[in-house]
């Protein structure tokens, strides 16, 4: 009675199942996914009135703009999967850059201008669908979605104009000082002595000027694409009667890199401190709050004194 009652629940199961509609069947684990959260509640916060120099002149070292440039660059690359493609999904692309050097004297008597030599890479994320079986009446496929990581290098040189200029120090020459002896003496003790420099003692003064290094910073990216499939063939070459399945493993990207690019250099800056202002303007209408644990200020001015806590 067992052996029957096993047979025909066999028979429900797969009674429905069509191997011409179906493509391909894989057993499940049950397993599920789980998720645990939990609300996080508010914090206080109380606003602080920030300290600022007293008036006057102040010299600051910062980062100043010198020049701001979008560049161009033309890029095509071939690009080689580890197993054969249907289509791709996605492409996921970050660029770096590994070298922006900037030579400020240009040699072509071109004032205000200098060369930047750019080098980086496009590193690029592709997710593509596989092919891993076909249905029997060659109409449905299945497979899996992979990715491969590649890094597509490239390289730029171009010309910048300056808003200002960098700033450099030249090391000076290096100084010899030379002392005066008239006590020298050869082995003849008739001869008159000898009037000159001093063989036995030497002064040098070497000096050496530290300057900052231009940099730069990357503002923003663009990247426009086209993909072109280098020898698309017939999933598993046999089932030419669907010509819109191909499969490929290999393709070639037509890649245009818009980059903008800031060049900066830290310079020393005078800037001019207001300090606290004798009337307070209209954006700073609301007085600064006090310390929580002290007693809140009743005079109107709007800069109030803070209080010992």
């Amino acid at each position: 009675m067992n052996d029957i009652y096993e047979s025909t629940q066999k028979n429900d199961v797969y009674a429905d199942d069509n191997p011409d509609n179906l493509a391909c069947t894989e057993d499940t684990n049950g397993s599920c996914a789980a998720v645990t959260a939990k609300t996080e509640g508010m914090c206080d916060q109380v606003h602080v009135k920030p300290n600022v120099i007293p008036h006057g002149d102040a010299f600051v070292k910062i980062p100043v703009i010198l020049a701001e440039t979008n560049i161009t660059i033309p890029v095509e690359a071939t690009i080689t999967l580890d197993r054969e493609a249907i289509e791709i999904k996605r492409i996921k692309k970050n660029v770096y850059l590994t070298q922006c050097h900037l030579i400020p004297f240009s040699q072509d008597k071109k004032s205000g201008t200098g060369i930047l030599y750019i080098s980086g890479f496009v590193r690029k994320n592709i997710e593509y669908a596989t092919e891993r079986c076909i249905s029997n009446d060659r109409k449905n496929i299945c497979g899996d979605i992979r990715h491969c990581t590649v890094k597509v290098p490239f390289n730029c040189t171009t010309r910048v104009t300056f808003f200002r200029e960098p700033f450099f120090c030249n090391n000076p020459n290096p100084q010899e000082l030379q002392y005066f002896t008239d006590n020298l003496r050869s082995c003849d003790v008739c001869a008159d002595p000898v009037i000159g420099r001093d063989p036995c003692d030497q002064n040098f003064t070497t000096t050496e000027i530290f300057n900052e290094k231009p940099f730069c910073e990357l503002v923003k990216t663009c990247i426009t694409e086209v993909d072109i499939h280098k020898y698309p063939t017939s999933i598993n070459n046999k089932f030419c009667e669907n010509p819109t399945e191909q499969e490929f493993r290999k393709f070639t990207e037509k890649i245009v890199i818009d980059l903008t690019l800031k060049v900066l250099q830290k310079q020393q800056v005078r800037i001019d401190s207001l300090g606290r202002p004798k009337k307070a303007p209209e954006k700073y209408a609301i007085p600064a709050p006090k310390c929580p644990s002290c007693e809140p200020s009743k005079s109107d001015d709007p800069w109030p004194k803070e209080k010992d806590c």
